[in-house]
């Protein structure tokens, strides 16, 4: 087992990571540029491609990357684990990491963590790997347990994940780190107002989620859940901002729902940290999460949240003292659970102000990148000592 040396004993330049990214929509995109904008003492640089999906996809990520302080370049790679632009995407990476001669090589998601470790497998370098998110497929997680005998290093942004990959044998137990997601302190307000511009009475409850139209974010579970809660509350309006795969599906259900104008389905939202407090309540309805960004977010901006008692979620949600968990893939539950909700405004006003707090206490931006900067020049050190 490497053991990582104290930092007082780690003298000398810059590392250089290399992250590999493939899923640049959404939180991992969001992680990465973070990081990177926090990142002290580590030089970055970023491989990625342009093709995006997802609530965010109209922001551009390389330019958000660059725009952090990273080198950018330009890699090409897809979802689908067979596409060719893989294969070729492969070759690129080998080649960057002989030119480039990065300390750290971390890959972010499944695509991204595979092919950066592949790329990497004989160079003299440490892997990282940053799942984000595990899949619940049995062949991803063969795949996953192989790629672990080149996996120096696997950090899980939360502790049920780390659980889960300790368990499913992506890596020992003691090379897993847990190292949470982070947000930036709460933005400003400003004056948008987004009950406006969508039409919504200023007195109406809105019930809000945000996430990639697609089976992970599980989209058609709110729809189902804003039907059955339209029943007994019929002032709430319902809001789902995103897009994606199943965006068609999703808006044929939201036509057969008889929702009419109380459902807002909307691509993107600019910033929706500045409007989340105008929502009085958050929902997630994931079958499966690293640790999500936007209920982080909902906490941070006082507002109650209803999700699905999944891998990193139940890390951010406290039962009964920020939200209410529900089992996934259960409508009904989701839509009693928020009726419970609307039906106590002082007890979900009390969960508000505790998911602040808890946001606030263990979900820090600038915690998360001086861990991750912690990791990679600790780690480089300890794998130059072991290679002389």
């Amino acid at each position: 087992m490497r053991v990582l040396p104290s930092l007082e004993d780690l003298p000398g330049p810059p590392v250089t990571v290399l992250h590999v990214v493939e899923a640049v929509n959404a939180g991992v995109g969001r992680h990465v540029a973070d990081l990177i904008r926090h990142s002290a003492g580590v030089r970055h640089e970023v491989a990625a491609g342009t093709e995006r999906s997802g609530w965010d996809a109209y922001e551009d990520p390389l330019a958000a990357f660059a725009d952090a302080g990273a080198v950018v370049h330009r890699v090409e790679m897809r979802r689908e684990p067979h596409h060719p632009a893989n294969g070729a995407a492969l070759l690129k990476l080998r080649r960057l990491i002989a030119t480039q001669r990065p300390a750290v090589v971390h890959g972010h998601s499944s695509i991204g963590g595979a092919l950066a470790r592949l790329a990497a497998w004989r160079s003299p370098v440490v892997r990282i790997y940053s799942p984000h998110g595990v899949h619940p497929h049995r062949v991803a997680n063969e795949a996953e347990r192989f790629l672990g005998r080149r996996t120096d290093h696997l950090v899980a942004v939360s502790e049920s994940e780390r659980d889960l990959a300790a368990a499913l044998g992506f890596a020992p137990f003691e090379r897993i780190h847990v190292i949470h997601n982070g947000v930036e302190p709460v933005p400003a307000a400003g004056t948008r107002d987004v009950r406006q511009e969508l039409g919504i009475p200023a007195d109406a409850r809105l019930v809000a989620s945000v996430g990639r139209l697609e089976h992970q974010k599980a989209p058609e579970l709110f729809v189902d859940a804003a039907e059955r809660l339209a029943r007994v509350a019929p002032e709430t309006h319902f809001l789902l901002v995103g897009h994606g795969p199943l965006g068609h599906r999703v808006e044929q259900l939201v036509d057969a729902s008889g929702l009419g104008p109380r459902f807002h389905l909307v691509p993107y939202v600019r910033e929706i940290g500045t409007v989340m407090s105008q929502f009085d309540v958050f929902v997630l309805t994931s079958r499966y999460e690293g640790l999500p960004y936007v209920v982080l977010e909902a906490m941070q901006a006082c507002v109650p949240v209803v999700a699905t008692d999944v891998v990193g979620t139940r890390d951010a949600v406290v039962h009964g003292v920020t939200g209410v968990l529900v089992p996934p893939g259960e409508p009904a539950a989701i839509a009693e659970a928020v009726r419970w909700m609307l039906d106590a405004p002082q007890t979900a006003a009390s969960f508000g102000r505790a998911g602040a707090a808890r946001a606030a206490d263990r979900f820090d931006v600038k915690s998360m990148a001086a861990a991750l900067d912690d990791l990679y020049v600790r780690s480089t050190a300890g794998l130059a000592s072991t290679r002389r």
